[in-house]
């Protein structure tokens, strides 16, 4: 058998082994609070509707709420959206641990997890299409000086809002947080590339001989 041949074949066993391999079902999971209200939306876009809820704090400050198993479509760009709502003057915020199971999407920061901070979410107080600016942090969930730790949250996770909403600077009114989930290929896909590659550089090294 010609080393072209071999290759070949090489590239084939290996199509089969991925090909018998399943993808692992990937999903989203949450905790969160906010001060007063919030929705949480997974869209394809900005412009967030309905049928996108995902979780939905009806009450007034109090205990987290959390959900898991929301699905993520393989190769689909999202993005998490959150419209929190202040609904009296004083202190206001927005707090939360994300998680993604199974293969083929991470977060902006390159992980599976994502807390609320600084970094890797943007906010507004007019709309999710508008332009983002960075949150500002009012500390970490290990030591809320208004709230208190919030149970279920990490502990580095920061409560953020769209200004520093304290009692004395806090009013009445929405922030809109964005972070983005990222469609990465999964492993089958980059081994399928790498055999490729190697195929490739096979011939052409048959080829100058």
């Amino acid at each position: 058998m010609s080393v072209t041949n071999r290759a070949f074949v090489a590239a084939g066993l290996l199509a089969s082994i991925v090909a018998a391999v399943p993808a692992q079902a990937a999903s989203l999971s949450g905790s969160y609070t906010a001060d007063d209200y919030a929705t949480v939306y997974l869209s394809t876009d900005l412009l967030a509707d309905a049928s996108e809820i995902i979780s939905d704090k009806t009450t007034l400050w109090g205990a987290s709420e959390s959900f898991s198993g929301v699905a993520l479509a393989a190769g689909q760009d999202y993005y998490l959206l959150i419209h929190a709502r202040n609904v009296f003057s004083g202190p206001a915020m927005f707090i939360a641990d994300f998680s993604i199971s199974g293969e083929g999407f991470r977060f902006a920061n390159g992980q599976q997890t994502l807390s609320t901070g600084t970094a890797y979410w943007t906010v507004n107080e007019s709309g999710f299409d508008a332009p983002g600016a960075t949150p500002v942090s009012l500390g970490t969930n290990a030591g809320l000086q208004i709230w208190g730790q919030r149970p279920g949250i990490s502990a580095d996770a920061e409560a953020i809002w769209a200004y520093y909403a304290d009692w004395s600077a806090g009013y009445n009114g929405p922030a809109y947080f964005v972070a983005h989930i990222v469609a990465v290929p999964e492993p089958e896909t980059w081994a399928m590339f790498g055999a490729g590659l190697a195929l490739l550089a096979t011939r052409r090294r048959a080829a100058k001989r």
